[in-house]
């Protein structure tokens, strides 16, 4: 690679008012796709240069692998003579993860048990890619990782786990790849062809092509050990039945992004080259995620069906533009440990994490809301309901950013913009949403926030004290200073809920009546909340909260059924009108649990609701 080149020539990217201003209103364009691409080269072509320059600088942390020297002059050839196939490779997902790892291990960013020289061996099979590339003739070696040699946009070589070498001799002439190791040999093939059985097998990296006027084509990666968000995976090779359910799934939602939602898709056709599929992980709805470092690639499990693909690849697209942005702008200042309530997550989230939800999730609601007008029927009534609940998520997300001090100038613009836009959504008569699918998407949300701040909320032990006393004294509840709540986050990651299936089965039969009469109170409790029958339900939810009691202990984490009652009650006093009770229970259920618990359930929590209700006043 050439890294001649001196201060003065350094290229400085920006990003203009005009594309700031379209990506304020969530939205994207070809030409903002192409220019992110520049500016991720430029980020590329720093991170490979700074790699090269810090392995120069401990050549002994190469192991068995040849000295740097002799793949950097490769590389700075193979640019010279092939300076678009370069860079195409350059640009390559698989590049960015494995040399953003082989970096981080060397600075001592992340551990691991195997030789650093395993992820170092990175520059050498791209070196060796690159000279392929450019049709020069080069050797080296590469490593052996459990067996298996990764070449970077051409796919995997497997030698086997019985094989004792660390490396393979690695040999390219007249753009044909070679491998051999103790006598065994392989020509890596020119195509997307296997080359097995034999004894060196070949994976190669499938491509999956699709689109008219429009095509789109992407890889399906199932090989990269670097394709992953952590530490290396193995490969998890699709069978022929895997391969194509992913192309009927990336076909069909192609097919729906270009016919309804031309202008996403004119932007993501050159946005979007690899896709890795992720295992289907129980309890879980489908898995996606991006990586920063490889800008074009989205990690996915597989869809259940075209819609859930394709509103997943507007979901992962909306990340990828905002880690491009990031990579220009810093939206959010540096991390003060603050914690921030994401409405789509069962954790608390920083506010870096809490900015890149509300980004993804306004494509969401904004995918949504265009499929509710381009269907009928029973997926009409469905989209109307994911648009009703992704825009109140989103827009209660917006403002919680907005209400931090964390946002610099640019983050805070950007998110106005994005609240404008939501506000003449809410304002337009045609985007009314039916008001029993609309209350369903409500009490699904309102259930999560009320739910997780029980879990995450921790109450001041001298208040509950203090409370607890006063109450026992039938004496009034003084006012509570409005302090932010303690967040001590729960030690279980996911929260398992019921109100979210139930409501979108109930999106079909919104004038069903009752459904309370299960035995279990929790459920009775929450069939009737969905039923709207709120006397039912509170009377329900406060039998399910009075089982609990004998276990009740402010100090330690809320069980999930427990979650479950506390913010089915609240929902079901403000159903019936108990404004005072279910304010307070939604402000600070850890509170009121608190008490209740320290009554030794002496009474009826959403009596002690009422009875906090005055101290929380001008808590939020």
């Amino acid at each position: 690679m050439d890294r001649s080149h001196a201060p003065d020539d350094v290229v400085r990217h920006s990003l203009s008012a005009a594309s700031f201003a379209v990506l304020a209103r969530g939205e994207g364009s070809p030409q903002i796709t192409r220019d992110f691409w520049t500016t991720e080269e430029s980020r590329r072509l720093l991170l490979v240069s700074t790699l090269l320059t810090e392995i120069e600088k401990r050549p002994d942390q190469l192991g068995p692998l040849p000295e740097i020297t002799g793949a950097l002059a490769a590389l700075a050839e193979a640019q010279r003579r092939a300076p678009e196939k370069i860079r195409e490779l350059l640009l390559d997902p698989q590049v960015g993860s494995g040399c953003a790892y082989a970096l981080r291990r060397l600075r001592g960013g992340t551990s691991s048990e195997a030789p650093l020289w395993l992820d170092l061996g990175v520059v050498h099979a791209l070196a060796l890619a690159a000279t392929a590339k450019a049709g020069l003739t080069w050797s080296t070696r590469l490593p052996l990782r459990d067996g298996n040699v990764m070449i970077p946009a051409h796919g995997m070589a497997r030698f086997g786990d019985g094989t004792t070498a660390p490396t393979v001799e690695a040999h390219t002439e007249g753009g044909t790849i070679r491998l051999r190791d103790d006598g065994r040999e392989l020509t890596v093939p020119s195509d997307e062809s296997d080359a097995e059985p034999g004894p060196v097998g070949w994976w190669s990296l499938r491509l999956i092509r699709t689109g008219g006027d429009l095509p789109l084509t992407v890889r399906l990666d199932d090989l990269d050990p670097l394709r992953d968000l952590a530490d290396p995976v193995p490969p998890l090779r699709l069978d022929t039945a895997g391969v194509e359910r992913w192309r009927e799934l990336i076909v069909g939602a192609w097919e729906l992004l270009c016919r309804d939602y031309r202008h996403e898709a004119e932007a993501m056709a050159g946005g979007v080259v690899s896709i890795v599929p992720l295992k289907h992980e129980p309890g879980w709805e489908t898995r996606s995620a991006s990586n920063g470092e490889a800008f074009g690639s989205i990690m996915l499990s597989i869809p259940r069906d075209v819609v859930e693909m394709a509103v997943s690849l507007v979901h992962e697209y909306q990340h990828i533009t905002l880690g491009a942005l990031l990579h220009l702008l810093p939206l959010t200042k540096p991390d003060d440990g603050s914690l921030y309530y994401a409405p789509w997550r069962d954790d608390p989230r920083p506010l870096a994490g809490l900015v890149q939800g509300i980004y993804a999730f306004f494509g969401i609601a904004k995918f949504w809301r265009i499929r509710r007008d381009t269907t009928t029927g029973d997926e009409r009534a469905l989209a109307a309901f994911e648009y009703a609940y992704a825009r109140r998520q989103t827009a209660e997300s917006v403002e919680i950013a907005l209400s931090s001090t964390g946002l610099t100038p640019q983050g805070r613009q950007l998110f106005e913009g994005l609240r404008s836009r939501l506000d003449q959504w809410s304002g337009e008569p045609a985007d009314a949403v039916d008001p029993g699918i609309d209350r369903l998407a409500e009490i699904t949300a309102d259930s999560h926030r009320i739910g997780w701040r029980l879990r995450h909320f921790r109450p001041r032990q001298e208040d509950v004290t203090e409370l607890v006393s006063r109450m026992a004294e039938r004496e009034p509840a003084e006012p509570l200073s409005p302090v932010p709540a303690a967040i001590r986050p729960h030690a279980g990651l996911r929260w398992d809920q019921r109100i979210p299936a139930v409501a979108r089965r109930r999106v079909f039969t919104t004038a069903a009546a009752g459904g309370s009469t299960s035995p279990d109170p929790l459920i009775a409790g929450e069939n009737a909340l969905l039923a709207q029958d709120a006397p039912s339900a509170r009377a329900a939810f406060v039998s399910a909260i009075g089982r609990t009691a004998p276990a009740l202990d402010s100090g330690t984490d809320v069980p999930d059924d427990e979650a479950r009652a506390w913010a089915g009650l609240a929902i079901s006093l403000a159903a019936a009108g108990d404004t005072p009770a279910a304010t307070a229970l939604s402000r600070r259920p850890d509170l009121v649990r608190a008490v209740y618990a320290g009554l030794h359930a002496d009474a009826d929590p959403a009596d002690v609701a009422t009875w906090l209700a005055p101290a929380l006043a001008g808590h939020h």
